[in-house]
């Protein structure tokens, strides 16, 4: 009986043995892949905390997603030189990629009235004292590629004019202008350089201004110690138009072009109407044309964005 009783004891236990092996096995596949597994099992949880704060999609997405857009963010600084559509004109002249060799010629065939158009559109009518956003297009009229010449010192200087339908100016400061403060000399002079776009056939080139309805006055000798040399005594603000009818003329930096003696490539010009109640004071006193370095400020375009180099 002994005898039975020991062989059974020790079939039992071979059997318990040899069953063993394949948990081990198993133990031993799980062990080879410990961070799949931890991977997968965290992914629905992560896709959870998306779902929570934005698309679902989880971690491995999102940094793909987040490179894409910052690679996209890098290509829209870079403003385009030439093409069908410069849809922010001063972007494009603002950088360094645009401007050409101080001692490069012009295009050889400079633009005309035949060769290239220019609109200017703004608000028909503005409140005293408002702003409104100018816009000037410049349109390829040709069947092939147009260069286009800009003035740049530091940046591109749209400047405003504002007349009454006679011809009258009103925009202008009362009395003589003043003499630069000594201090003034001391500034860094700044060296004109010429950027250049080029248009393709019907393509347009958009230059956004602001402008405000109000009257100047020169600006305080404290403020025009900040002047630029070769850009006149600066001004300031002195309280919103008054009501009426007015001839705005945008005097743009576009240089090397064939045209009449009313400007009408370089210098547009468009009707606008004073009317309706005075805007608020906060608004007339901080004019959006604002230039850099006290440099005429209110008939300077918007402060573009530095130069790329």
């Amino acid at each position: 009986m002994k005898s039975i009783a020991s062989g059974v004891a020790l079939g039992l236990a071979l059997a318990s043995c040899h069953s063993n092996k394949p948990a081990q096995s198993a133990e031993s596949s799980e062990g080879t892949t410990p961070s799949s597994k931890s991977a997968n099992a965290a992914e629905p949880d992560q896709s959870g905390s998306s779902a929570l704060d934005g698309p679902a999609g989880g971690t491995p997405s999102t940094p793909r997603s987040d490179k894409a857009s910052i690679d996209d963010d890098t290509e829209k600084k870079d403003a385009p030189c030439s093409g069908a559509s410069i849809t922010d004109l001063l972007a494009s002249l603002s950088q360094a990629s645009c401007e050409v060799a101080p001692n490069a010629p012009a295009p050889p065939e400079a633009p005309t009235k035949d060769t290239l158009e220019v609109r200017i559109n703004a608000d028909s009518t503005i409140a005293p004292g408002g702003a409104a956003k100018v816009t000037v297009v410049f349109r390829n009229k040709s069947k092939g590629d147009l260069p286009l010449d800009f003035t740049v010192d530091p940046d591109p200087h749209f400047a405003f004019e504002l007349s009454t339908p006679k011809g009258v100016r009103v925009d202008k400061p009362a009395g003589n202008e003043p003499s630069l403060p000594s201090e003034a000399a001391d500034n860094e002079a700044v060296e004109p350089h010429t950027a250049r776009v080029t248009l393709a056939s019907n393509g347009t080139a958009t230059a956004v201004l602001p402008w405000q309805a109000v009257k100047y006055k020169w600006a305080s000798p404290e403020k025009a110690k900040g002047a630029l040399a070769g850009h006149g005594y600066p001004r300031e603000p002195a309280g919103p138009l008054p009501k009426g009818k007015y001839t705005l003329r945008v005097i743009t930096p576009l240089v090397h072009i064939e045209e009449g003696s009313e400007h009408e490539l370089s210098q547009p010009h468009v009707s606008i109407e004073v009317t309706g109640s005075p805007a608020s004071d906060s608004a007339a006193a901080t004019p959006s044309g604002s230039s850099k370095k006290g440099s005429k400020a209110p008939t300077a375009a918007p402060t573009s964005a530095k130069k790329k180099h």
